[in-house]
């Protein structure tokens, strides 16, 4: 993972039962689920120390996504609402809309900590063990301002009714056993009146928790996670190659149980014990995993410094002189898996990419943050997910209160030049204000081929070669209408003889909304589109040649990468804006600059707005405090270790993740859609809800809930990437 904490900012956050909006307070306050600050007793037995084992570094830390973790209290998973790590089990819709969340989180009655529901109906999705589901009993730990019946429905089952009396109380539900289920469970509370208050939920417990240590699992005075006996925190993982789990426990008398349940099955089981013991997971490395920690020995065990860890020392950013000169292409509707270096079995001849990937990094699993021109552009831009941004619609002008790419550029010192093909993208609309020239070739009637767009960029700044610029180049050959390219056409599809026989697009006389297209058809549709990748390839060479001629070649960092790509029929559509599917979302991105980007394949889950934030580092311009992504060099130079999330919105509608080879699509509320991408990569299979997909479906949904509750307030430089904390997280939210 990398150590974000040398990329934040010095103020926290917030307090306890603040927004993250408000102001900081630098000792916030523990709220339910964290341990009060004081003095931790001497151990009763003296702990061994293990073996040394040359330099480790952690990768996840157990301790900073404490938010993430699921607690067993007497068998049952407990839920623990008064914890922002509530989150995980909500679902929320369009956040630019006016609907209300279901829940408000992290809200005080009394003096308990409390989800509140906002209405007379809220629903918990709870993931459960087959010893869980043996023990059909949901207890409830709720307010109430009045006596008041309660209701719970267990997967759209028939209502378990029971009485909650006024203020706080606990009541116990039987559920009858065929309700229940191993894996994802939907429990929906009906109440006569809004309001109600949970403490907490249990499902599958033997008896009830005290309510004093229901939830708690932090202790803030030695950083430790807490395990009272024979209870367990349980975590969702990728679990990454050659790591293994260590922590320290500071009481000889206590240890800890570990069990590590791989995707498909496969376990790992050992304990941890005294100081710097560790379990080594590499049986199952490159898989999803669910860690189970059970404490034992004590009353209580203290957990610290728990974490995955590798071998060897943090990876230091490689930290060259600042380039002189910068080129950032986008090639719009560019997929992923057309170009060689990301796919090797893609059929355009791409010789430019490959050449490139020799001495570029490439970050092999990046998602744009809009399936789109408009909202992908300004996540672009601005370096901010839609919810935040909230350039949705074509009318909408991207806010002027934004640090763009050209002021990051101009503040370096660069001449700001920009040549685009895509209609939507100038200053006018908010697409940057610092600009020295900028045109946009349909505004303007000027050509639209990629030659025209690059010849016209580079005379904005042949004139200024000796001294630093920037030039943003937007080609659109890969987007519609697409028009044949030779001599790759006559390569990929010669001989055909019909009415796309040039080009193929959505209006004009060969117009076409792509559904009454024959299988020859389409398949020479594929081939004009892959005859403008092998096009925008050759440009590429054209673009090094010219800046090697220039001699500046060797000073300029290029960064490629896409806005969205394109469906081809893959689900009986063409174009895009229609789905969250890999061609439209996956897109290459490609940064050459060796004295700061290493020759590497970077697997790590990216995000379109990090290229921003990218950009600034290499320049040495600040951060700025309301980006939403985070710079991509550390993860370049090797800092990263642990699979991260990748994450996108259609217009707000619906979300997509993806870890590894686990994605999942989130329809509003509805429920979930789970794809296993090394098995189903055209993502016709969903297998929510089938045993094999039960601990990947958990990997994504808990950083996925977690961002969306947050999505506004994210920042990637402070809290790190939703799947792998920063430190700042929990500690900002006062837990």
């Amino acid at each position: 993972m990398i150590r974000l904490s040398a990329l934040l900012a010095v103020a926290a956050l917030c307090g306890c039962g603040k927004s993250p909006k408000q102001n900081p307070t630098s000792d916030p306050k523990p709220t339910e689920g964290t341990v009060s600050a004081k003095p931790a007793p001497p151990p009763a037995v003296a702990p061994t120390k293990a073996a040394a084992r040359g330099a480790e570094h952690p990768v996840y830390s157990l301790v900073d996504n404490r938010l993430s973790a699921h607690l067993t209290r007497l068998g049952g998973l407990t839920v623990s609402g008064g914890s922002a790590g509530f989150a995980k089990y909500t679902r929320i819709a369009n956040q630019l809309s006016s609907s209300k969340h279901a829940w408000d989180l992290r809200q005080t009655i009394g003096d308990q900590k409390a989800a509140k529901m906002t209405g007379k109906s809220a629903s918990v999705f709870v993931p459960l063990t087959a010893a869980q589901v043996a023990h059909p009993i949901v207890r409830i730990h709720a307010y109430v301002e009045d006596d008041s019946n309660i209701s719970i429905k267990v997967n759209d089952n028939k209502d378990i009714n029971g009485k909650l009396t006024k203020g706080w109380t606990t009541v116990e539900l039987t559920v009858p056993s065929d309700q229940l289920r191993v894996g994802e469970n939907a429990i929906t509370l009906f109440t006569k009146k809004s309001g109600l208050g949970l403490g907490w939920l249990q499902v599958g417990g033997t008896a009830a928790p005290d309510d004093a240590s229901a939830t708690k699992l932090f202790d803030a005075a030695s950083k430790s996670l807490v395990l009272p006996k024979d209870q367990s925190l349980s975590w969702f993982v990728s679990i990454p190659e050659k790591t293994k789990l260590a922590g320290d426990l500071s009481d000889g008398a206590c240890t800890v149980n570990v069990t590590a349940t791989a995707d498909d099955g496969q376990v790992v089981e050992g304990k941890l014990s005294g100081t710097g013991s560790a379990l080594d997971l590499d049986k199952l490395g490159g898989k999803a995993a669910r860690l189970d920690l059970t404490g034992a020995g004590c009353p209580e065990t203290h957990l610290a410094n728990a974490a995955l860890v590798a071998a060897g020392e943090v990876a230091k950013p490689k930290r060259g002189d600042a380039p002189k000169y910068v080129v950032f292409i986008i090639m719009d509707s560019l997929r992923a898996d057309r170009i060689k270096a990301f796919n090797p079995k893609a059929r355009p001849e791409t010789p430019n990419w490959d050449k490139l990937a020799e001495s570029s990094s490439l970050f092999l699993n990046t998602y744009v943050q809009g399936n789109e021109s408009q909202v992908s552009h300004a996540s672009i831009w601005s370096s901010n997910y839609l919810a935040k941004h909230k350039a949705i619609e074509m009318k909408d002008h991207l806010a002027e209160k934004w640090m763009t790419i050209d002021e990051v550029a101009k503040a370096a010192g660069k001449y700001v030049a920009g040549a685009s093909g895509n209609g939507y993208i100038r200053p006018a609309r908010g697409f940057g204000t610092s600009w020295n020239q900028f045109v946009n070739h349909i505004e303007k009637g000027l050509g639209l081929r990629g030659a025209d767009i690059m010849e016209k960029g580079l005379s904005f700044v042949q004139p200024k070669k000796d001294q630093p610029w920037f030039l943003y180049l937007g080609f659109i050959d890969t987007h519609v209408t697409w028009r044949a390219k030779q001599p790759w056409m006559d390569k990929y599809d010669g001989g055909y003889k019909g009415r796309f026989e040039r080009e193929y697009g959505d209006d004009g006389p060969h117009g076409s909304n792509g559904k009454d297209l024959t299988e020859k058809e389409q398949a020479h549709v594929r081939a004009l589109y892959d005859s403008n990748v092998s096009y925008q390839d050759d440009l590429l060479g054209q673009l090094q040649k010219k800046l090697t001629e220039w001699g500046i070649w060797d000073q300029t960092m290029l960064v490629i990468t896409a806005d969205h790509g394109d469906e081809q029929w893959e689900d009986g559509r063409v174009g895009h804006g229609g789905s969250e599917r890999e061609t439209l979302l996956h897109v290459p991105l490609l940064i050459h600059y060796p004295a700061m980007f290493p020759t590497a394949k970077v697997t790590e889950g990216a995000e379109a707005i990090d290229i921003l934030p990218t950009i600034a580092d290499a320049l040495g311009v600040a951060t700025d405090p309301e980006w939403q992504g985070m710079s991509l060099l550390p993860l370049a130079n090797g800092a990263g270790g642990y699979p991260l999330m990748s994450f996108s919105s259609q217009y707000e509608n619906s979300h997509a993740g993806r870890i590894g080879r686990w994605k999942v699509k989130l329809m509003g509320t509805g429920q979930p859609h789970v794809y296993d991408l090394a098995k189903d990569a055209d993502e016709k299979s969903d297998i929510y809800g089938k045993p094999s997909s039960e601990i990947g479906t958990r990997t994504l949904l808990d950083p996925m809930w977690i961002l969306r509750q947050w999505n506004v307030e994210w920042k990637k430089a402070q809290w790190g990437n939703a799947s792998d904390v920063s430190s700042r997280f929990a500690s900002d939210l006062g837990e």
